[in-house]
């Protein structure tokens, strides 16, 4: 696992990341889940990021990996933390990637950063909870509830968790920050991202329902929704290649 670097935003907090691969390689910026980005990196990867020759950069949301917090942030509100980190890493062009709860931070680069983003996906986003895309019944509060309700005990918890997939995952308050933050309104209408967007969701996620995430590709002017038939909640890891190539190649 790569060591975290910081570097310092424009209102003066500090943001981490990690990077891999060639220095001179079109950047990929990786935009975690509500788990954060604890063992992002795999030999799939790696081996991904050798044959490609690209930089690969997980970017750690307020909160996450030591990276400052920011009460009151917003989705939309990232975008400038991304521009930030791509200013002092060199980065003049690059893609993005958001997965579960960073795919609306991805869609908020695409939207407020369309100048220089090339190309942008959303592997099993979560949806907003009021505008375009918007659906009643948000499913994803479900993991939020096992992280934000201590009187149910750790083992309690421990369960949920297991159940969804989140073995050995802590409780941190950045976790449940993150879910209520995309639970809020995103600060920008999905109907104006007008780039391409590549969405990817499984059919038998548990967490985000694929009725849930085709609603959000309907909103979008220019989406191209991909199913992964017998896929759930975290199935990105199995489809690097198809998800990231495009974005390396752009």
């Amino acid at each position: 696992m790569c060591a975290m670097t910081s570097v310092t935003l424009r209102d003066g907090r500090r943001m981490t990341y990690a990077a891999a691969g060639r220095g001179d390689g079109f950047p990929v910026l990786y935009l975690h889940g509500a788990i954060g980005s604890p063992r992002w990196r795999t030999p799939v990867l790696d081996e991904l990021i050798e044959r490609l020759g690209m930089r690969y950069v997980v970017v750690n949301r307020p909160g996450f990996n030591g990276s400052d917090a920011a009460p009151g942030r917003t989705v939309a509100g990232f975008a400038a933390d991304v521009e930030d980190v791509a200013d002092a890493l060199g980065f003049d062009r690059f893609s993005v990637v958001g997965v579960s709860a960073g795919a609306p931070y991805a869609l908020a680069c695409a939207w407020a950063l369309a100048r220089r983003v090339r190309a942008a996906a959303a592997a099993s986003p979560v949806i907003p909870a009021s505008g375009a895309g918007a659906t009643c019944g948000l499913r994803y509060t479900v993991p939020r509830m096992a992280y934000a309700a201590p009187r149910i005990g750790p083992l309690a918890a421990s369960a949920q968790l297991r159940l969804l997939g989140l073995r050995g995952t802590t409780a941190p308050r950045a976790m449940v920050e993150d879910f209520d933050v995309v639970r809020r309104p995103w600060g920008f209408d999905l109907r104006e991202v007008e780039m391409p967007v590549s969405l990817w969701h499984g059919a038998r996620d548990r967490i985000v329902p694929l009725t849930h995430a085709l609603r959000l590709a309907e909103a979008l002017p220019a989406c191209e929704a991909n199913v992964e038939p017998g896929a759930g909640h975290f199935f990105y890891a199995q489809r690097l290649d198809a998800i990231v190539g495009p974005l390396a190649a752009a």
